[in-house]
């Protein structure tokens, strides 16, 4: 592929939703574009600001947070696999406010409460914090929340 060809490929793909420089990198290593092309290209989309990896972190924290209901150690976790710079990840994930942290679990525990038909109290809570732990909350702030649920049933 030629380099004007790919750089007007990936600018146009970065216009139309927001990437970081992993996920482009990933697409652009499937194509036979040499590591000079690859990073004038990368340089090219920051300098003109396709790509932030700051900006993608606070969108996909965000996102994350209200459509998936992800905690803070799963969102710090994909944001790592994607090679986001911690200090990006401390700052995007400091802007949601613990609250709406809990509003999600509480939220999300609630649902499969409702969801989860059976009488043995030990056997739902165990299901309950298990799926707090799998959307990337600390044990602490599942269990507190769980028993907050449960003693509200």
């Amino acid at each position: 592929m030629e380099e004007k060809i790919a750089l007007s490929k990936y600018a146009a793909l970065c216009s139309k939703a927001e990437h970081c420089e992993y996920d482009i990198r990933e697409k652009m290593r499937k194509t036979d574009l040499d590591d000079d092309a690859q990073n004038r290209i990368i340089e090219y989309l920051r300098k003109e600001k396709y790509i932030d990896d700051s900006r993608y972190a606070e969108i996909f924290v965000r996102d994350k947070v209200r459509f998936n209901g992800w905690g803070p150690i799963k969102l710090r976790y994909e944001l790592l696999h994607r090679k986001i710079d911690e200090d990006a990840i401390e700052d995007a994930i400091g802007m949601i406010d613990d609250d709406e942290f809990h509003e999600q679990l509480e939220k999300a525990l609630v649902a499969k409460m409702r969801q989860t038909h059976t009488d043995d109290k030990m056997k739902l809570k165990a299901s309950l914090i298990r799926l707090g732990g799998s959307r990337g909350y600390a044990f602490d702030e599942v269990a507190y929340i769980v028993n907050k649920v449960m003693s509200a049933k």
